[in-house]
This record gives structure tokens, sequence and C-alpha cells, in this order.
């Protein structure tokens, strides 16, 4: 970590990152490794790869830890790599929800109507 360490993220019950780089790196990694393993055409895929394929740019080309955080501006390092591995467990949901197949039945035509139709009155 270069440049000045900080003593403390000011977020209750959140430590300090020892090796951001290298921990938001592995998670990158890590994510787009599962997202790879989608269809190409898989909505999720395709974006999350962009915006993990941009994270890493900047986590490998910058290495001061507080430009990293201007850059992404989502918050402190210690964020991102939370938000990184929330992503990573929702990455390998998708895998086995597996969102881009077909339904296996037919949605009913009024699904999205609004407002709701034929539903009994409240009393």
């Amino acid at each position: 970590m270069a440049g000045v360490i900080k003593k403390a993220t000011g977020l209750t019950g959140m430590h300090v990152a020892k090796n951001p780089h290298h921990t938001l790196t592995a998670l990158y990694n890590k994510i787009l490794r599962a997202v790879g393993k989608m269809p190409q055409d898989a909505a999720y895929r395709r974006y999350t790869e962009q915006i993990v394929s941009e994270r890493v740019k900047i986590v490998s080309t910058t290495p001061n830890v507080r430009e990293i955080e201007q850059k992404m501006n989502c918050g402190q390092v210690e964020e991102l790599i939370l938000q990184a591995e929330n992503e990573l467990t929702l990455a390998r949901k998708m895998l086995g929800w597996k969102p881009w197949e077909p339904l296996v039945k037919q949605a009913p035509a009024s699904q999205w109507a609004w407002p709701p139709a034929n539903l009994p009155e409240l009393k």
C-alpha cells in the first residue's frame, strides 16, 4: 500500500485493509472467472465484466489507495472490498440460478399489467 497508511476507516466494525491492491485484484479476477462461465449474451455477464474490467485496470495502474478511491468513486477501499465480495457471491449464485435460460412455463399475460386487474377488493 503506497502512501500514508490510515489508522481507521471511520466506519463502525470495518477494519483498515492491510493489502487492498492484492485483495481487490484477487476478488476482481475471481468475479471475472465466475462470469466467464456464463453465456456471452447474458446481460449480467456483459455489464459485470465491463465494470470489473475497468476496476481491475484502475487498481493495477494506480499505486495510491486514495487515488483508487477517488477514481472509482464508490467509497473507501475497504468498502470496495466488501462490494467485490458481495458481487462474487452474487455471480456464483447467478451461475446456479441461470437467469439466461428460458422460463420453465410461460408467464401470465397480465403479469406486468398495472394496476392489477381482477383483484378482489380488500375490506
